[in-house]
Formats: structure tokens, C-alpha cells, sequence
């Protein structure tokens, strides 16, 4: 059942004076999407794209999915984004916050605090040029460069800590992996819940330079202690977390050309981890630690 679409250029459309204006780039793709759920009342799930034309754009789903509605945007990266991805940072006494991690074709990563935009009273969202464009989402809660040309695999994992650990995986062949703090402050001016502000912070990076020979196309952190990633040079392979920089433990080759995702789940502790990697086929492989 088909329940709603949208396009750029509909703005554009509505205009009286469409010739003196230049209409949205429609060689524009969406690279990467992520769903985004919040604890908002009133507010369905947001749909966060990563675009060709250097935007990150927050979609608004309402109705059921009915009326899906173009929020916000910012053009921060300036180039193409490849990859969006979000999480939710979760501590006691505190309220969940949802965060959202955007990368981009120079190799930065940037992290947005979708949780403090959204609030009714934030001056985060700043206002649209015109009415009837959307909001602009402003700057980062924290912009790293992980990595010298562009990021194609993305994703994160919470630790016992109360941290985040966040790997990428680029067009070059390496990896980069570190572990996020979220630190929550209060600001002057507020008073309770309302004035707290979360503080990103990087606690310790590392790097794997020629991690694969080609594009590495999936990332997945399957525990605190293990990573597995998988490249156009076919071969998957799995590395040890925890103590430093990441370490290779083990690896096979595949026979899927050109891989364009993968996806991991765990099965049980007996059969261990099940990884799907798709590209020109499908394939599924079985890991036992």
C-alpha cells in the first residue's frame, strides 16, 4: 500500500516567479536513511536522509504515514553525504536522547542532538527564509574527521559505561573507531531538565589504515569486544575490540561482487553470529567466537 512521497522541488512548483529562481538539483539521490524515533507526544518517527546535493534532511511522518513532511535541512558537510545513522543515548535520572550521525565524501563525521531541535521551546531549529521552506537545523553537536576521503559504512554501540562506541569505514580501506562520551550540562539562563545540554566528547580513537584493499561497504559492531566489516575486495573480516587499536582475528572470502551492505544479528551463544551481505547477489554467513 502505497502511503505518501515527496518531492524537492514541490516548493519550487508554488512559486509565481519561477523564472528568476534556480530549481532544486534533480539529479538529487538519497544515499543512506534512518529512521528515527521519538518519545515526543504528538510527533510521529523521523526519517533522516543523507543527500547527493550535500543536504542532511529530517522528514516528519504523521498520519500513519500518510503526510511525510520536509522538517529541516542543513547543508553543514557542503558535499555529498553518503551515510546517516542514528542512536539513542540512554542514562539513569535522565531523559532518553535521540542522536543522529551524518558522514560525508571528505571523511567527516558530524553528530546532531535531534532530541533538543525538536523541544518546543529550543531556538536550535533556526527559522526558514521563507515560509513554506523547511526549518534549518544549524550547527553540530560535535564534527570529527575520521578519515581522508569518503565514509561508505557507519555504526554504533552502546557500553556498559554509559559511552558509545562509533566505527566508519571508508572509500580507502580503513577504519577508524572511537569511543563517544555524551556529557550532559546545565546551562545558566534554564532551570531543570529543560536546561540540559549534551556535551559530545571524544575519549580515545584508533585507526586501521589498510584494513581491506577496497571500499569498506559494511560495518557492523557486534559486542564491546568484536567488529567484523566487509569490503568490495570480498573478504570479511572480523577484529578484536577493547584493548587498544583494533586487532584482525580472523577472515574469509565471499563471493558476492561488488558488496553494498551487510547486516549482522546474533543467533545464540551456541551458533554464535549470522552475517547477510548483499551487492550482485545475497549471501549468509554463519561466525562462532
Amino acid at each position: 500500500m502505497h502511503l505518501s512521497s515527496h518531492r524537492l522541488d514541490e516548493y519550487w512548483d508554488r512559486q509565481r516567479n519561477r523564472h528568476r529562481m534556480v530549481k532544486v538539483d534533480p539529479e538529487t539521490r538519497y544515499m543512506s536513511l534512518a529512521v528515527c524515533e521519538l518519545d515526543q507526544p504528538g510527533l510521529g518517527p523521523l526519517v533522516a536522509a543523507a543527500c547527493s546535493d550535500g543536504a542532511v534532511r529530517l522528514f516528519l511522518l504523521q498520519d500513519s504515514g500518510r503526510i511525510l513532511q520536509l522538517l529541516a535541512e542543513t547543508f553543514h558537510h557542503k558535499r555529498c553525504v553518503l551515510k546517516v545513522h542514528s542512536f539513542t543515548h540512554e542514562a539513569p535520572n535522565q531523559r532518553r536522547r535521540l542522536l543522529l550521525c551524518s558522514a560525508a565524501t571528505d571523511g567527516s563525521l558530524a553528530f546532531w542532538d535531534l532530541t533538543t531541535m525538536l523541544d518546543h521551546d529550543s531556538t536550535v531549529l533556526e527559522p526558514p527564509v521563507d515560509p513554506g521552506l523547511p526549518y534549518r537545523l544549524g550547527t553540530p553537536s560535535l564534527t570529527l574527521q575520521a578519515h581522508s576521503c569518503g565514509i561508505n559504512s557507519l555504526h554504533t554501540l552502546p557500553t556498559r559505561e554509559g559511552h558509545h562506541l562509533v566505527a566508519s569505514g571508508s572509500e580507502d580501506g580503513s577504519l577508524h573507531v572511537f569511543v563517544l562520551a555524551v556529557e550532559m550540562l546545565q546551562l545558566e539562563e534554564a532551570v531543570g531538565e529543560a536546561g540540559l545540554v549534551p556535551q559530545l566528547r571524544v575519549l580515545e580513537e584508533y585507526s586501521v589504515p589498510c584494513a581491506h584493499a577496497a571500499h569498506v561497504t559494511g560495518l557492523k559492531i557486534l559486542s564491546p569486544s568484536i567488529m567484523v566489516s566487509a569490503s568490495i575486495d570480498q573478504r570479511l573480516t572480523f577484529w578484536r575490540l577493547g584493548h587498544g587499536e583494533p586487532t584482525f582475528m580472523n577472515s574469509t572470502v565471499f563471493h558476492v561482487p561488488d558488496v553494498a551492505d551487510m547486516d549482522c544479528w546474533p543467533v545464540s551463544p551456541e551458533f554464535g553470529h549470522r552475517c547477510a551481505l548483499g551487492g550482485q547477489g545475497l549471501e549468509v554467513y554463519n561466525w562462532y567466537d
